[in-house]
């Protein structure tokens, strides 16, 4: 690596952990004030409050790092554009595209390390962030595993295979209704389940239930559920599987795919796992380009408008093909790479009116 390939990545890399650190910050301190009502109504202490937030960060730095990366190279490559530093490596007869490369190298390589760390790291920290908020904040608790959801109520033990949050159904619910001591006293399975009348009733059900070694089965057309979660608790609920690694959550996509569910949402996040953290390269595949093409006109005003400009518009493809994976529009695969690839093309695109 040459001397000039190790400065550019070492702006770089100080204008990354910079701007890393500038978003994890913020997004914290958006964090804090949403939280801070109930840390002081539940009298948090401090070291346990500092232990809540401090779980967090792997997932925080997951998200905020394509944003950070692509700040990062519009900078750092635009302030040495602005003062004629781009120009000697020119007129040095360096081409810039080699130049650039050991960014776009870094890139993949904390593209790979944000895959590993959502991989092995996140899910743990997220399940410590579950378990504080069911012992302080008295939320309910569950888990999210290969058959689905699974929540403790005084009645008993639920597992919903699927949640839709947008229409308030489950599917594939079972209820095991225990007695002391940790004893199956009932068993209730419905394929499908509504909320109507501000009550979850099963259209069809069918009850086990269990007396002095003998079982008896019944089935019921119409049956209320009773002692579960409302529907404004479920998104707390869904977003558990937020806690699932890739292989948990390719499991569990498999698992719903041989019981008849759809499992399209799932798998728009089994695919993200991947093409989300890829995100970061390719950021920095759109920033170079775009910084060495503004010249002189470079900065950090500069740079961080035109991260606003195209952060946002990454969002906006993103939000667009993730709802029409959502309605069945689209293949989920297409939904969840789509963005990337399209960004990918465009700033292949730029680098190709790079002047050397």
């Amino acid at each position: 690596m040459r001397l000039v390939q190790k400065y550019m990545l070492s702006e770089f890399l100080k204008l990354l952990a910079i701007a890393l650190g500038a978003f994890v910050a913020l997004f914290l301190m958006v964090d804090l004030f949403e939280n801070i009502d109930l840390l002081m109504k539940h009298n948090v202490p401090i070291e346990e409050s500092i232990s809540f937030f401090a779980w967090k960060l792997p997932f925080i730095i997951g998200q905020v790092s394509p944003v950070a990366v692509l700040v990062a190279s519009l900078v750092s490559l635009g302030l040495l554009s602005k003062h004629g530093e781009i120009t000697a490596v020119k007129a040095g007869g360096i081409r810039l595209l080699r130049a650039v490369g050991p960014l776009l190298f870094a890139g993949l390589v904390i593209s790979v390390v944000v895959i590993l760390m959502n991989e092995y790291v996140t899910p743990a920290a997220l399940k410590k962030t579950d378990t504080f908020r069911q012992q302080w904040f008295g939320m309910q608790g569950g888990s999210f595993g290969k058959e689905g959801v699974w929540v403790r109520t005084q009645r008993g033990i639920f597992n919903v295979r699927q949640v839709d949050i947008g229409r308030n159904r489950l599917y594939g619910l079972t209820l095991y209704e225990l007695e002391k001591p940790f004893t199956v006293r009932e068993r209730i399975y419905s394929r499908s389940v509504a909320w109507e009348d501000d009550r979850w009733v099963a259209e069809t059900a069918t009850v086990w239930r269990f007396k002095n070694g003998e079982v008896k089965r019944e089935e019921a057309g119409s049956l209320e559920i009773k002692e579960f979660i409302k529907p404004e608790d479920l998104p707390n609920v869904e977003n558990l599987q937020k806690n699932m690694s890739l292989g948990e959550l390719r499991d569990y996509v498999r698992s719903l795919d041989a019981d008849g569910y759809d499992s399209s949402k799932y798998r728009i996040d089994l695919y993200g796992k991947i093409t989300f953290p890829l995100v970061n390269f390719v950021m920095l595949l759109m920033g170079i380009p775009f910084a060495l093409k503004t010249g002189r006109h470079s900065g950090i005003a500069t740079g961080v408008g035109l991260s606003v400009v195209i952060a946002f518009s990454y969002w906006i493809v993103y939000a667009v093909t993730r709802s029409l994976g959502l309605n069945a529009l689209i293949p989920p695969l297409m939904a969840a790479a789509f963005p990337d690839v399209l960004f990918f093309a465009i700033g292949a695109l730029m680098f190709g009116y790079v002047k050397e």
